[in-house]
C-alpha cells in the first residue's frame, strides 16, 4: 500500500510540474489553428498513457473566438478488438453530467416553475430525511439551491438502485430505480444540518432528476428526465450523441471500460440515479457543449444563468468548502486553484470512465478530456490543464493569470504540538513522539507518515507534498497537498458491553442471505488498542456518540459520508444496519484468496477476475455468479461440447440433454446471459450442473465450491 501510494502520489507530481514548460511555448499568430497547443495536446497526452498504462482517451479543445476547434482520439475504446478511440466514441462522462442536470432546473428557472430557494417538499411534498441523532438537521428546510451547491447536509445514498453491475451488452439501466429514491431516504439520516458544510453528494442530484421529471408532468422519473434533458438541451444543441441513457440505440459507440491499457473490466456500471452521474457523450458533442456555453449559452439558458453557474455562491455555510481539492462552488460549475494560482472553472466525473472539463470563460477557451481506464483517473486533469495553459498562452502570448496566493492560507500554527495530537477522520491517530515529532501511524488504514516541521505551520513528509492545519470554529482540519485529510474529532471509549457486537460481518443480498465471495468482503466490528469501536479497518470508520447502547454513527470524512447505523439482536444473530446496508455476523473469516471449485479431482481458486490459467472460472459481477467455461464443466462428467465459430455458439449433449447457447440466451431465474471469453462460453456452474443433473454443494466456512456427478 505505502509503496503504491508513493508512486500515485510521483506521478501526480511529475505531471503538474510538466506543466511549467508550457509557459515557455513561443508565442505566435496562429490564425486559430493553434499547433503549438495541439503539440502539447499530443505529446502529454501520449506521454501519460504510457507512463500510466491508458486503454483511450478522448479530448476537445476549442476557442470561441477563432472557431478553432481540436479533436482528437487516442488509443482504444475496446483493446480486445483494436476499436480505436474517434471524436464520435462515447464516454461515460460521470458527474460532468451535474452540469446538464444543473441546466435542466435553471430552465424551469427561468421559466417560473421553480425557485432555487424554495424548500423542495414544496415541489416533492413526499420528501422525507430522519435528523442525525448527534448533529441534527431538517429536511423541511432543504432547497434546490443547496441540491445544486451539496450543501444539504442530506445523507448520501449508494445502495440498492444506485447502480447496475451488468456487462456492457448487457439489459442496461434499472428505469425503475429513481422511483424508490424517495422512501429509501424516508428511512436514512441526516449526514449534518443543512447549509452547515459543503459535502459533496450525488443524491442531491438524483433529487433534482426527480424535480424536473415532476414539474414537467412525467408519469415516471427515469424516462422524465432522459426525455426531457434529450428534448431540451441535447437535440437544440446539436449534441446528437449525448444521452442520459445508454441502450440499443448508442449502446455499440460507447468505450468499453479497462483496469489499464491491456485489460478490459469484466463487468460495466450502468448509473441508474442516471441525473448524477449517467450521461454518456463524446468530444464532438462536448466540443459543441463547450462552445455553446463559453457563447453565453444560445438558446438553451440565458447569459445570466451561465454567469451564475460559473460564479462561485456565497452560501454562508458554518465551516469552509473541503470537498475535493477545495472545490468552490457555483450553480452546477466549480472552481478548484490550481498549480501556479490560477483558478479553473468546470467539472470533473469518474466512475470505471474518468472525465474532466474546464470552461474558461475569460478566454473563451474550453478542454475536456476522458479516458476510458481505470488508470486514466490520474491522467486527465493534468492532462487538461497541460491542454489549457498552452492554448491560453499561444492565444493571448501570456500565461494564465494568477488568481490566488497558494501559500497565503490560513494555516494553524500551534503554540503547543500537543494540540494537534489526537483523533482525525479519515487519517487516523495522530501520535507525538518522545523527541517532539508528529507521526501518523497508520494514516488512510496502513501508511504511516512522519511530519517533519517546514515552519509556518508547514510540515513535509516522505511522499514530497506538504501537510497543514487549520482551526475553523475551533475544530482542526489536517491537509494533505492541499486537499482535506481529516478533521479532528473527540472519541470516547466503547460502551463497557460493546463487547457483545464484536465480530466479523457479511452484508446481506435482497433475499437476506449473507453476500460470501471475495469481491464482497466482510466487515469488521471491533475495539481498538486505544478502547475505541471501529467498522471496517481501525482507524478508518468509527462508531461515535451512542445514543441509545444500540445506535451509533460514523464521522466519515470531515463528517462527509458519515452513516448512522444501529445494532439489534434476530434470536442469536447480530443485526447491524448502517446507511443502505445490512449486515448480520456470521464469524466466517473470508481468505485472502478467495473462494475455492472443486470440478471433478480438478481445484480451481476464484479471485474476482480470470486466473492466468486455461478456461479459468471467475466470478460475474453483475449477478454475483459463480461462471465456469461450459467444455470445462460438460467434459469432466462425459458430455459432449462443439463450438460453432459461425454462429458463436455452443452445443452440449450428454444422453438426453441436447442444448445450445449463444451470448443471447436468456437464462432463468435472474442468472443474466452466458459471456464470451476469448471463444468460449461461460456459464453460471448452477445452471449448467442443474441442467447436466450435477449436484452443486457450497462449504461457506470454508469458501469451496464442490460439483458432483
Amino acid at each position: 500500500m505505502k509503496k503504491i501510494f508513493k508512486k500515485v502520489i510521483a506521478v501526480l507530481i511529475a505531471a503538474t510540474v510538466a506543466l511549467t514548460p508550457i509557459m515557455a511555448i513561443a508565442h505566435e499568430e496562429t490564425e486559430g489553428d493553434f499547433p503549438a497547443t495541439r503539440q502539447v495536446a499530443i505529446a502529454t497526452t501520449n506521454e501519460l498513457m504510457e507512463a500510466l498504462s491508458i486503454s483511450g482517451i478522448t479530448m476537445a479543445v476549442v476557442d470561441i473566438d477563432t472557431g478553432f476547434t481540436f479533436l482528437q482520439g487516442f488509443g482504444y475504446a475496446d483493446v480486445a478488438n483494436q476499436v480505436p478511440v474517434t471524436e464520435y466514441t462515447l464516454f461515460n462522462i460521470g458527474s460532468t453530467a451535474k452540469v446538464f442536470t444543473t441546466i435542466a432546473i435553471l430552465q424551469l428557472v427561468e421559466e417560473g416553475i421553480l425557485d432555487l430557494d424554495e424548500p423542495i417538499v414544496t415541489y416533492l411534498p413526499e420528501f422525507r430525511v430522519l435528523p442525525h441523532p448527534v448533529y441534527g438537521g431538517d429536511f423541511r428546510n432543504i432547497t434546490t439551491r443547496m441540491l445544486i451547491t451539496h450543501t444539504s447536509g442530506m445523507h448520501e445514498y449508494q445502495g440498492p438502485g444506485f447502480v447496475n453491475v451488468d456487462i456492457l451488452d448487457g439489459p442496461g439501466h434499472d428505469r425503475t430505480a429513481m422511483n424508490s429514491l424517495l422512501p429509501r431516504l424516508a428511512n436514512l439520516h441526516m449526514q449534518n444540518e443543512e447549509m452547515n458544510r459543503m459535502t459533496y453528494n450525488n443524491t442531491g442530484y438524483a433529487l433534482l432528476g426527480l424535480l424536473v421529471a415532476r414539474l414537467t408532468g412525467a408519469e415516471t422519473y427515469f424516462d422524465g428526465f432522459v426525455s426531457y434533458t434529450q428534448s431540451h438541451i441535447f437535440t437544440p444543441m446539436d449534441m446528437t450523441s449525448s444521452s442520459f441513457e445508454i441502450n440499443s440505440r448508442n449502446r455499440s459507440d460507447v468505450a468499453r471500460p479497462h483496469d489499464d491499457a491491456t485489460t478490459p473490466t469484466e463487468f460495466f456500471l450502468y448509473v441508474n440515479t442516471t441525473p448524477a452521474g449517467g450521461m454518456v457523450s463524446n468530444a464532438l458533442d462536448m466540443a459543441q457543449f463547450m462552445r455553446t456555453m463559453l457563447s453565453g449559452g444560445g438558446e438553451i439558458i440565458s447569459p445570466a444563468s451561465v454567469r451564475a453557474m460559473a460564479e462561485v455562491q456565497d452560501l454562508g455555510i458554518i465551516y469552509p468548502t473541503f470537498g475535493p481539492g477545495n472545490m468552490q462552488m457555483g450553480l452546477g460549475l466549480m472552481s478548484l486553484p490550481r498549480p501556479g494560482g490560477f483558478v479553473t472553472t468546470g467539472h470533473a466525473g469518474g466512475l470505471q470512465h474518468h472525465t474532466e472539463m474546464f470552461l474558461d470563460f475569460d478566454n473563451g477557451i474550453g478542454v475536456f478530456v476522458s479516458s476510458n481506464s481505470t488508470t486514466g483517473a490520474l491522467a486527465v486533469t493534468p492532462i487538461a490543464l497541460a491542454v489549457l495553459s498552452a492554448a491560453v498562452y499561444e492565444k493571448t502570448g501570456a500565461p494564465i493569470t494568477p488568481t490566488v496566493d497558494l501559500d497565503d492560507r490560513d494555516r494553524f500554527v500551534p503554540q503547543d504540538l500537543q494540540e494537534l495530537v489526537g483523533w482525525y477522520t479519515m487519517a487516523g491517530e495522530l501520535t507525538l513522539t518522545d523527541d517532539g515529532t508528529l507521526f501518523f501511524p497508520a494514516a488512510l488504514g496502513s501508511l504511516p507518515l512522519e511530519l517533519m516541521p517546514m515552519g509556518g505551520g508547514r510540515f513535509g513528509t516522505e511522499l514530497g507534498v506538504e501537510m497543514h492545519f487549520e482551526k475553523v470554529n475551533g475544530i482542526i482540519f489536517v491537509f494533505l497537498a492541499g486537499e482535506m485529510f481529516g478533521e479532528k474529532i473527540e472519541l470516547s471509549p466503547a460502551p463497557a458491553d460493546f463487547e457483545r457486537w464484536v465480530g466479523v460481518y457479511h452484508v446481506l443480498d435482497d433475499d437476506g442471505n449473507p453476500i460470501i465471495n471475495p469481491l464482497t468482503p466482510p466487515a469488521t466490528i471491533g475495539i481498538n488498542e486505544s478502547g475505541f469501536a471501529y467498522f471496517g479497518q481501525e482507524g478508518m470508520m468509527f462508531l461515535m456518540d451512542s445514543v441509545d447502547g444500540y445506535m451509533f454513527h460514523f464521522p466519515g470524512r470531515h463528517r462527509m459520508f458519515g452513516s448512522v447505523g444501529r445494532f439489534s439482536m434476530d434470536g442469536d444473530t447480530a443485526i447491524f444496519r448502517y446507511s443502505d446496508g445490512v449486515f448480520v455476523r456470521t464469524g466466517i473469516e473470508q481468505n485472502n484468496i478467495g473462494l475455492r471449485l472443486t470440478i471433478g479431482n480438478t481445484e480451481y481458486l476464484l479471485n474476482g477476475a480470470r486466473l492466468q490459467m486455461d478456461s479459468a472460472p471467475f466470478i460475474d459481477l453483475a449477478y454475483n455468479r459463480t461462471m465456469v467455461p461450459l467444455r470445462l464443466i460438460a467434459e469432466a462428467f462425459g458430455a459432449q461440447v462443439n463450438w460453432n465459430s459461425e454462429a458463436r455458439t455452443a452445443s452440449v449433449v450428454l444422453g438426453d440433454v441436447n442444448l445450445t447457447l449463444s451470448t443471447d440466451t436468456s437464462l432463468p431465474d435472474g442468472m443474466g446471459i452466458p459471456h464470451s471469453v476469448d471463444g468460449r462460453i461461460f456459464v453460471p456452474i448452477a445452471y449448467i450442473a442443474n441442467v447436466l443433473g450435477l449436484d452443486v454443494n457450497w462449504d461457506g466456512a470454508n469458501q469451496v465450491v464442490t460439483v458432483l456427478g
